[in-house]
């Protein structure tokens, strides 16, 4: 279950993310890198920190 939670939020994150991207024109290659780093970072946060919490509620 730990893993669909975290496959849960993390995927409506990066399908909100990506959809953004898609539907802006005004977005350049350097604004989108920047965009994609910084979502690369935190998927890696909010997957550190939801097994933190499911760790607290064990």
């Amino acid at each position: 279950m730990n893993s669909f939670r975290k496959g849960l939020i993390v995927g409506g994150l990066l399908g909100a993310s990506i959809a953004m991207i898609s539907n802006s024109d005004m977005m350049n290659g350097r604004n989108r890198k920047r965009m994609i780093k910084t979502g690369r970072t935190m998927m890696r946060r909010t997957g550190n920190i939801i097994s933190d919490i499911v760790d607290v509620f064990r």
